[in-house]
């Protein structure tokens, strides 16, 4: 609390003091009464700093109605009221308080009290452009049309202004230059020049510059147009699944609670950059659509198995919408933090194809921290072969990819509840792993084994209360 009174009268400071017109006499009077404002501030007199605050503000100083936004948006001294203090704000920019442009920019681009509205945000911010403020203004320009935000993504946009925000040695600035010239962002790709840019924000203490300068390689990865799976799939034959090597927009939802979607999907889920024209990352992805109940779907989101969520979503006309469904994950840019994300919505394709069912879209996730939409996302998955109602009333065990490179999933059902254990032996009968999965609830369970053992045939058995079956399997 201390720090953020500090912080709070340094927000007031900084930008010096706005006084109504008027004799030297009634000037000194302000300044004294701000000044006595700021100290009830830091003895915890709120009440009395914000009643100050509203009797100078009456005699049309907008520093007094600057703080008094700022204060209702914490609640100190009056009533919390995010929405309440835009109107303040509104009027402190109106007699001549720069800084209260970048306070409704907040407002708009964090969704303090109101809906996110990135247009809005950028509006205030081409009103900073017209004050002495305008260095970090041409540094946020460049950060939203560099994503997309409120405007039209453009990279080369974003350097003109991170160009001309350096000129006032903004960190900021230098860092994102260094990604546009390490990745070719809105100029050709020059390591040269991205490790100048790196090293003057490392310079002056830019954490993520620090980061980004260990980084030997771009994030942009180099990837066909379309991505194979690994081994055969559940049908025996090698298919490919397509992966656009831009970003391609799915209009149309065509998923349907009457069609039968229940299942597992497995394939791919690839992240593009900003502008939708490269692939960044790419990971394994499998959609478990477990039940319907009512207008809801009830699965599991599993990634590169090792991100599991479960989830519950509405599908609405234009798009499957996500209902509290969270994850946290590292990237490239968090290497040592995990990052909140939240499921927003998706837009998912359904096709057949020689009765293989295939879900292609759009999933976009929200960044909880930095409240802000993340990187293009799109997946492409296939549909095993087992349908529901064969998971419903066999004790099966299937395993697949077969043959498979290192990792294959063990999927099995209990009618009730059992201890389950499996083994892998070789050829010759000896014992190359085993695992007790303990006592386990009815229903379908998937495992995912990593053996480590030579290329060759090996015989895996699941060993039940009831029941031994075993599956030969071969390791490529």
């Amino acid at each position: 609390m201390k720090y953020l009174k500090i912080f709070f009268i340094l927000l007031l400071a900084s930008f010096g003091v706005v006084f109504a017109q008027g004799t030297d006499s009634q000037d000194s009077i302000m300044i004294e009464k701000l000044r006595f404002a700021n100290e009830l501030i830091m003895e915890n007199e709120y009440e009395d700093a914000f009643q100050l605050y509203l009797e100078c503000s009456s005699e049309g100083n907008a520093l007094a109605m600057n703080a008094i936004g700022i204060l209702k948006q914490r609640g100190w001294g009056t009533e919390l009221d995010e929405t309440g203090s835009i109107q303040w704000f509104e009027q402190a920019a109106l007699a001549g308080y720069a800084k209260a442009y970048y306070n409704l920019f907040l407002i708009y681009a964090k969704a303090l009290g109101v809906e996110q509205n990135f247009e809005n945000a950028i509006n205030y911010l081409d009103s900073l452009r017209n004050t002495e403020h305008f260095p970090i203004a041409l540094m946020l320009l460049g950060y939203y049309h560099y994503k997309g935000f409120g405007v039209e993504q453009n990279y080369e946009t974003a350097v003109d202004f991170f160009l001309q925000s350096a000129e006032f040695y903004n960190p900021d600035a230098f860092y994102f230059l260094g990604l546009c010239y390490r990745n070719g962002y809105g100029v050709i790709a020059n390591e040269s020049e991205a490790q100048y840019y790196l090293i003057r924000a490392a310079n002056l203490g830019h954490y993520f510059s620090i980061e980004e300068l260990d980084e030997e390689s771009t994030e942009i990865i180099i990837e066909p147009k379309h991505i194979e799976m690994n081994g055969e799939n559940q049908n025996g034959n090698t298919e490919n699944l397509k992966i656009p090597s831009v970003y391609k927009y799915v209009e149309k939802q065509s998923l349907n609670l009457n069609e039968d979607i229940l299942g597992e999907y497995v394939g791919v889920i690839v992240m593009y950059d900003y502008s939708g024209k490269s692939i960044i990352r790419k990971s394994n992805l499998k959609i478990l659509f477990e039940e319907t109940q009512d207008d809801k779907i009830i699965g599991k989101w599993v990634e590169n198995d090792t991100l599991f969520t479960d989830f519950e979503a509405v599908l609405e006309e234009n798009s499957l919408k996500f209902i509290d469904t969270e994850y946290i994950h590292t990237d490239r840019y968090s290497r040592h933090y995990a990052k909140k994300w939240k499921f927003n919505n998706a837009i998912l394709e359904k096709t057949e194809t020689d009765s293989i069912s295939y879900l292609t879209g759009n999933i976009r996730q929200y960044d909880v921290k930095q409240k802000e939409p993340g990187k293009p996302l799109y997946v492409s998955l296939q549909k095993n072969k087992f349908s529901q109602s064969t998971i419903q009333t066999e004790e099966f065990f299937i395993t697949y990819p077969n043959p498979f490179d290192g990792e294959i999933n063990i999927l099995f059902y209990l009618e009730n509840e059992q201890n389950v254990k499996f083994s892998v032996y070789g050829i010759n009968g000896k014992l190359y792993d085993s695992q007790n999965l303990g006592l386990l609830k009815a229903g379908t369970h998937n495992y995912l084994l990593a053996l480590a053992a030579p290329k060759g045939q090996y015989m895996l058995v699941l060993q039940t209360d009831k029941k031994k079956k075993s599956n030969l399997i071969t390791k490529k």
